[in-house]
């Protein structure tokens, strides 16, 4: 029976939370955020997109019948400046959020529209568009838009076939809940409310989708704080989606924070939060850990090797006694042995034949020499096999680099954490295959120095919890 991830393991993840996010340095994004509201940036190529109620580039900020300001699509280039984003889209009505797939040439989006006889503000509903060069083409209502509702924050996986929104659609558990849909046979299938695993009666706003899959979202029904959004990250577990776990500062504050966008690498992004003054800005955040971008796998060093002579002829055993001497010391009996050498070096073998009728040593013909070296890497020990929830002991201290100068051991687990030391370790809240990057980055000793890497990896399998 499928099931949620157990209490006990969340509350062990929730821990690791709040070392595995150390590592990240936000930063407002002053070219961006202004006394306005900024929120939702995403990369779009080397571009930024998000949303804005500024109108320093010379047009009007639109604003509801009741004289609000709504939002509209911005982009930003570095060097660039900021200005509106396509005339396709952009018009006096509220836009935005956007997102897209991963290849940057599907886009969904929020848009208000009128509807017939509504006296208040026009509800909002979900558009796609493709991309053609500069411009965005074939733009079209989602099929299950509802005048009666509001969509709004589309979320878009990587391949573009799962649609993650926020709505206040009837079955909502409380004021806005997060919705999935899924494209299927040409078609997108019916909004399904994530349920009480996730939605709660308070506000959930803001889903986000990362490439591996995990979903980010913005709340103010959990945890103690009811007055305010906090960031949660949740998961779809064999169909079953996990209890959302809570971000660690510094994407969680006392403030609001509501959206937030990991690139694939989980070290860089941007964060939307009013921690700096009142209004929505956005801020970027990364880490000082290093790219990994051509991590190797482990060389196995092989120990055990069979040992023979191809050269003999023939093997008479009721004539002959053979053995084989290692380094004049160790004499294992047989003609074709397999043995485990104790560490690396270079062995020197001899094979011995014993001539049984005339009792006499016959003097050896057969002589080989074995070296066996460590192959120069990263080394990672750890299982091959743990649970979820499970704390595992991760070492490097069999990493064999020699004359590497050897300043930190920086830990890539797989699912967004990071790790740093000789010996460290960490607890998976998700089932699945992971890869875990070790990298060595050589010692600092001048301000100038372009600091040296070496990084492989191990596939670890993470199981469901036991309990």
């Amino acid at each position: 029976m499928k099931r949620l991830l157990s209490s006990t393991a969340i509350l062990l993840f929730a821990l690791l939370l709040l070392q595995g996010q150390d590592y990240y340095k936000l930063r407002k994004h002053t070219r961006i955020s202004s006394t306005m509201n900024e929120a939702a940036a995403v990369p779009l190529g080397d571009e930024i997109v998000y949303i804005t109620e500024s109108s320093s580039v010379g047009i009007s900020s639109p604003r509801d019948r009741e004289g609000r300001r709504l939002f509209t699509i911005f982009r930003y280039k570095e060097g660039g400046g900021k200005r509106p984003f396509v005339d396709e889209i952009v018009s006096q009505a509220h836009e935005g959020p956007v997102s897209f797939s991963g290849d940057g040439q599907t886009m969904v989006f929020s848009q208000q529209r009128p509807s017939a006889g509504n006296r208040g503000i026009d509800p909002l509903g979900l558009y796609f568009a493709e991309r053609s060069g500069e411009h965005w083409t074939n733009i079209r209502a989602y099929e299950h838009n509802d005048d009666r509702a509001w969509y709004f924050s589309p979320a878009l996986s990587a391949d573009g076939q799962t649609l993650f929104f926020a709505a206040n659609l009837p079955d909502t558990i409380g004021g806005f809940d997060i919705y999935v849909s899924r494209f299927e046979k040409g078609h997108w299938t019916k909004p399904e409310n994530l349920g009480p695993a996730v939605n709660t009666k308070g506000q959930e706003l803001y889903p986000c989708v990362h490439s591996s899959g995990r979903l980010y979202f913005s709340t103010n029904g959990r945890g103690n704080r009811r007055d305010g959004f906090d960031l949660y990250e949740t998961a779809e577990v064999e169909g079953v989606w996990s209890r959302p776990s809570r971000l660690a500062a510094p994407f969680n504050s006392r403030r609001n924070d509501y959206h937030v966008y990991f690139m694939p690498d989980f070290k860089s992004g941007y964060l939307t939060s009013d921690r700096a003054g009142g209004s929505k800005d956005i801020f970027s955040f990364g880490t000082d850990i290093p790219s990994f971008d051509s991590p190797k796998p482990i060389k196995k060093t092989y120990y055990k090797y069979r040992i023979s002579d191809r050269k003999l002829d023939t093997v008479n055993t009721e004539l002959f006694r053979y053995s084989w001497v290692i380094n004049d010391t160790l004499e294992v009996p047989g003609h074709e042995i397999v043995y485990r050498f104790p560490k690396p070096g270079t062995y020197h073998l001899k094979l011995n034949v014993f001539d049984i009728q005339l009792d006499t040593l016959l003097e050896p013909l057969t002589f080989k020499t074995l070296t066996i070296r460590l192959n120069e890497q990263a080394v990672i020990t750890c299982p091959d096999t743990v649970r979820v929830g499970q704390e595992v002991a991760f070492s490097a201290r069999e990493t064999h680099l020699p004359g590497f100068n050897i300043g930190r051991y920086l830990w890539e687990f797989g699912d967004g954490y990071f790790g740093e030391g000789m010996d460290v370790s960490h607890r998976f809240l998700y089932p699945g295959s992971f890869r875990v990057i070790l990298g060595v980055q050589e010692r600092q000793v001048n301000r100038r120095q372009e600091l040296q890497t070496r990084e492989n990896f191990r596939e670890i399998v993470v199981l469901p919890s036991s309990e």
